[in-house]
């Protein structure tokens, strides 16, 4: 990727005059309102060859493919003062649960022959006077949990998971039952396998009840965060009729103004910060204004380190004054340092997740100086009979929230860069089309921690200062100084619970 030197503020950098200052020739295409060339164009430049395949209007930046071209020969390519920096992928931030399958079971060698396998079908419906078959469930059969050896299917639209093995188990040592919308997860122990299938019931998600989010914090206000821009940066948000998207972008390949969610991932951040259903479910700052930029591309749940910067730079272009970033894994990359040091610079402030995977350190983008990172915590008894998120307790216990004791996420990471901590267990949100469902993870704290920074940000003088850094320090201020302390370790907490 290459970067020039202008920055966010100055008009003169377009993709086009980057394109021209590599000696990449500017046509007419797809893109052309953006960029000034088609994606894709295959152009020579110093007798080497140069594919530019995305560009980032914000500040003119390019992505090339460089065939047999080393990252070195690029730079000498480069304007003067332009940073180049090789892409990296980020995965989807998602808290890895017991059904995560480490391995399936071992094949039986094909020998050029069709391999016979032997299929179960479970059935997931959610439970009720009338138990509702459920769609867009994953459905994993451990046979070996201590080594995380199983199958997993997803249900149908008739709630069928058809779950393949080589030969038929007798029974797994447990079924795991987990629902994009519409009911809670289960796990179920020992179960047995038979040619008639089996059925399960999931509690379902009840709108009008409290989770941990609605326990820590109450109802939310129903206008609260009017006036504040926050970008929502990840999958993409909705169509939910409980959120209004003002505007976004798509920065991977695909074309601009394809926002909209394809995994439910961004829409139920999303909802968190902004939904303006009423009661329980009313986001934190439900009168905030959404920006949504989506980062992975149809399918693919690993995102471009380019498609993320080009993201956090337009959004603060838009003059979003928070971007949440419930994203990471990935390794350090400067094209994402700068663009948060950037957005920094024009008082926009990005809230991070410090990620998933139970370590002592903090994920990248969250790491870097000038991100917010969030930590989860839980509340115990915070999810309905019949639920199973034991998976995430640890034995790192604060003190009580609505009279529930709060505890640390097993799953979550921590570490000296950890500033907030919110509730990351067990939350309710939107789920494109209208639906609600049940998400854990860094990814859902975040969104917590800076819809209630946003709450605090439109009722503050702070709204109203010049969009620089001193602007971004204030916000920062307004964050950490009202934070609560939960009686944990700085490592897990930060400054504490975000207030």
């Amino acid at each position: 990727m290459v970067i020039p030197k202008d920055g966010l503020t100055d008009d003169s950098s377009t993709p086009a005059r980057t394109a021209r200052l590599l000696s990449v020739p500017v046509i007419t295409g797809a893109h052309a309102a953006d960029a000034g060339h088609t994606v894709g164009q295959v152009a020579k430049a110093a007798s080497l060859a140069l594919t530019i395949v995305n560009t980032a209007p914000a500040d003119g930046s390019v992505l090339v493919d460089a065939d047999h071209v080393t990252l070195d020969q690029v730079k000498a390519m480069a304007p003067e003062g332009a940073h180049v920096f090789e892409e990296q992928w980020y995965p989807l931030e998602r808290a890895r649960g017991p059904w995560h399958v480490l391995r399936a079971p071992a094949k039986a060698a094909a020998g050029g022959t069709r391999r016979k396998v032997f299929q179960w079908t479970v059935t997931v419906r959610v439970d009720g006077d009338k138990p509702k078959l459920l769609g867009d469930a994953l459905v994993t059969a451990m046979l070996d949990e201590a080594e995380g050896v199983g199958v997993a299917a997803t249900t149908d639209r008739y709630g069928r998971a058809k779950l393949e093995f080589d030969e038929e188990p007798g029974e797994v040592q447990a079924l795991y039952v987990d629902p994009l919308h519409g009911g809670w997860p289960v796990r179920l122990t020992t179960v047995a396998v038979a040619d008639d299938g089996f059925e399960v019931l999931v509690p379902a998600v009840d709108l009008h009840a409290p989770d941990a989010r609605g326990l820590a914090y109450g109802e939310p206000p129903a206008a609260a965060g009017r006036g504040v821009k926050v970008g929502v940066v990840d999958t993409g948000v909705g169509p939910h009729e409980g959120l209004a998207v003002n505007g976004g972008r798509n920065t991977t390949e695909e074309q601009p103004r394809r926002w909209r969610d394809w995994d439910g991932h961004g829409t139920h951040v999303a909802g968190v910060i902004a939904a303006t259903a009423h009661g329980w479910r009313r986001g934190e700052a439900s009168h905030v204004q959404l920006y949504a930029y989506r980062i992975f591309e149809d399918g693919v749940e690993e995102a471009s380190t380019f498609a993320i910067a080009a993201a956090i730079k337009q959004a603060a272009l838009d003059g979003c004054d928070l971007v949440n970033l419930s994203i990471g894994g990935g390794a350090a990359d400067g094209a994402v340092r700068d663009a948060i040091e950037q957005a920094w610079g024009l008082g926009c402030v990005c809230i991070a997740a410090t990620g998933n995977d139970g370590k002592a350190s903090v994920a990248y983008p969250a790491r870097y100086p000038k991100a917010v990172a969030v930590s989860a915590i839980g509340l115990r008894e915070s999810w309905p009979p019949g639920a199973y998120l034991d998976w995430t307790l640890s034995t790192s216990v604060g003190k009580e929230l609505a009279q529930k004791p709060s505890f640390f996420a097993k799953f979550s990471n921590r570490g000296d860069k950890v500033a907030l901590t919110a509730p990351g267990v067990a939350i309710v949100s939107t789920i494109p089309n209208d639906r609600w469902g049940v998400m854990s993870g860094t990814s859902m704290a975040t969104p917590v921690a800076t819809g209630v920074l946003a709450r605090r940000l439109a009722a503050s003088p702070v709204l109203q200062m010049q969009r620089d850094a001193r602007r971004a320090e204030a916000i920062l201020a307004l964050a950490t100084d009202h934070a609560e302390d939960l009686k944990l370790p700085a490592t897990m907490q930060g400054h504490g619970l975000a207030r």
